[in-house]
């Protein structure tokens, strides 16, 4: 995987989603989830499934693990 895919959801990844990825990537969900940290901000798609908004916060969990998709955001 060269680049971070995008999500299918126009209001963000899903759980789903993200396992997907950390899957693909060799990443453990728990690992994944503390890197993720606290304070992101979340939504409901139409379906009322949890969507977590910002590609920025996804690439900012793989930048604290190192990951070569991480992407440091100074906003962040």
């Amino acid at each position: 995987m060269k680049k971070l895919p995008k999500s299918k959801n126009t209001r963000g990844y899903t759980k789903k989603e993200i396992k997907s990825l950390c899957n693909r990537l060799a990443i453990s969900m728990p690992l994944f989830w503390q890197a993720f940290g606290v304070g992101n901000t979340v939504g409901l798609s139409n379906d009322g499934k949890i969507t977590y908004y910002y590609r920025c916060d996804i690439e900012r969990a793989l930048y604290v693990l190192r990951h070569k998709l991480g992407k440091n955001h100074l906003w962040d």
